[in-house]
C-alpha cells in the first residue's frame, strides 16, 4: 500500500488503551523494596566560585541517610560532543558541580533520605557558600575580549565554530536583502519532568536504570562513562515517557548520580524533579543569532546565501555545538538556492545548557529563510509568494 493512502484512515495505535485508561507505567511508578528518594541542591546565583558546602544540619535530619557531594561521588566528568562537530575537553560538565557554579540550578549535592519530603526539607538545610563571579548571558558578547570566562583554562568562551558552503555566495546578486534575527531560547517543558530510578542489579552485579530516555543505548554509555564501568553492566530500561521533544535525548547529571549512590548505599534510590527544576535544568533548545544576507536577480531569482550565526550552547556544550551545523545543512530549505556559504561560532555562556528541541537545528533554518524571503519580497516590491515561484518556478527545487 502506498504510504499516502494511509493519510486520513483511522489506524488503531497499541498504546492508547493503556495510556487513555491510566495503566502505563512511568518511572515514577516503579516501586522497589527499600526504596530511597533523592533531592538536589542547586545553584541560586548564575556563575560563582563553591568554597564550602556545609552539610552537617542536614545530615542530622528525619531520615536522612546520606548526602552527596562531587568529592563524595568520586564520578569521571561527562563527555561532550564528537565528531563533527567536537567540544574542548576543557570545557566538560561534572556531574555533581565541583569547583564553580556556571548556571541557575545546576545540581551541586545530593541529598538521599527515607521518603522524598524528607529529602526536600533536607536540601533546604544544606548552606552552599559561593563567591559570585561576572555573570555572561548575552552570546553576542560571549567573544568580547573583556567577556567573563567560563573555563578560565580554556581561555576563551569559544566551544567550537566551523565554516560550510561557498565563499562568494552573493557575487552574482543585484539586490542583497540583509538582516539580524534572534531564534529565542525554548525550554521543552513536557509533561512528566525528569524522573529516574536507579537499583542494584542482583542477576548481574551491575546496576539498573530506569528513566525516561530518548537514547538509552547512550544514556548506558553516558552512565558507565561517568562510573568508570563497563557499559554492560548497566542495564536501562524506558518506562512510559510523557513528552520527549528531543530534551530527553540527553543523559542528565541526576540520572548518573542516581545510579553512584545506589552503588555506595547498595538500595534502590528514586528522583523525580519539580516542575521548576525541570525549567532550570532540564536542556533548551534553539537560541541562534543569525546574520543573513539574501541575494537574488531584480527579477527575484535567488542567487545564494551568506549566514553566520551565533549559536548559544548555554553552560555546557555537550551536544549544542551539533545544532548550529544542522542549521547549515538546511540552510537553503526548500528552494534551489545555488550558493550557501555558512559559518557559525558555538559559545558558552551563563545558563542553562543548550541542546536537541524538535528538530535539532533545522526548524532554526527554515525560520531564517522564510523570514528572509519575505523581506527579500518588500525590497524587490514584490508579493512574498511569487517570489517564491517566479519566474517560471525558478527558486523552486528540482524534484525527481
Amino acid at each position: 500500500m502506498a504510504v499516502n493512502a494511509k493519510y486520513g484512515t483511522p489506524i488503531k495505535r497499541r498504546e492508547d488503551p493503556t495510556l487513555i485508561q491510566g495503566l502505563g507505567t512511568y518511572t515514577d511508578d516503579v516501586d522497589l523494596p527499600g526504596m530511597l528518594h533523592a533531592a538536589f541542591v542547586r545553584a541560586g546565583v548564575a556563575h560563582g566560585k563553591i568554597t564550602n558546602v556545609d552539610i552537617s544540619e542536614a545530615q542530622g535530619m528525619p531520615g536522612v541517610v546520606a548526602i552527596y557531594t562531587a568529592a563524595d561521588l568520586e564520578l569521571n566528568d561527562m563527555g561532550n560532543a564528537g565528531p563533527p562537530v567536537p567540544s574542548p575537553e576543557s570545557m566538560r560538565r561534572p556531574v555533581l558541580a565541583k569547583d564553580k557554579v556556571r548556571f541557575i540550578g545546576e545540581a551541586i549535592a545530593m541529598v538521599v533520605a527515607e521518603t522524598r519530603a524528607q529529602a526536600v526539607d533536607a536540601v533546604d538545610n544544606v548552606m552552599v557558600d559561593v563567591d559570585d563571579l561576572p555573570v555572561l548571558v548575552d552570546m553576542t558578547k560571549a567573544l568580547d575580549e573583556d567577556a567573563p570566562l567560563l573555563f578560565e583554562e580554556h581561555g576563551s568562551n569559544l566551544a567550537a565554530e566551523a565554516p560550510l558552503g561557498a565563499a562568494g555566495a552573493l557575487d552574482d546578486a543585484d539586490v542583497v536583502m540583509t538582516a539580524r534575527y534572534v531564534n529565542q531560547r525554548v525550554a521543552a517543558v513536557p509533561m512528566e519532568p525528569a524522573a529516574a530510578v536507579a537499583a542494584p542489579d542482583p542477576d548481574t552485579g551491575g546496576f539498573r536504570l530506569w528513566a525516561p530516555l530518548q537514547s538509552p543505548h547512550s544514556g548506558q554509555q553516558a552512565v558507565a562513562g561517568a562510573l568508570g564501568v563497563e557499559p554492560e553492566t548497566i542495564r536501562v530500561t524506558v518506562p512510559v515517557v510523557g513528552g520527549g521533544f528531543g530534551a530527553r535525548i540527553a543523559t542528565y547529571p541526576e540520572q548518573i548520580s542516581l545510579v553512584a549512590a545506589a552503588r555506595k548505599l547498595d538500595r534502590p534510590v528514586r528522583y523525580v524533579e519539580s516542575r521548576w527544576e525541570t525549567m532550570l535544568a532540564m536542556q533548551h533548545g534553539r537560541a541562534q543569532v543569525q546574520d543573513v544576507e539574501l541575494g537574488a536577480k531584480n527579477d527575484g531569482t535567488i542567487t545564494g546565501i551568506r549566514l553566520r550565526v551565533i549559536a548559544d550552547c548555554g553552560a555546557y556544550p555537550a551536544d549544542a555545538t551539533l545544532m548550529p551545523l544542522l542549521t547549515g545543512l538546511m540552510a537553503s530549505g526548500v528552494y534551489s538556492i545555488p550558493k550557501v556559504d555558512f559559518a557559525f561560532q558555538a559559545v558558552v555562556t551563563n545558563t542553562t545548557p543548550i541542546g536537541a528541541y524538535r528538530g535539532a537545528g533545522r526548524p532554526e533554518a527554515t525560520a531564517l529563510l522564510e523570514r528572509a524571503m519575505d523581506q527579500l519580497a518588500k525590497k524587490l516590491d514584490m508579493d512574498p509568494a511569487d517570489i517564491r515561484r517566479v519566474p517560471a518556478g525558478r527558486n523552486a527545487p528540482t524534484v525527481g
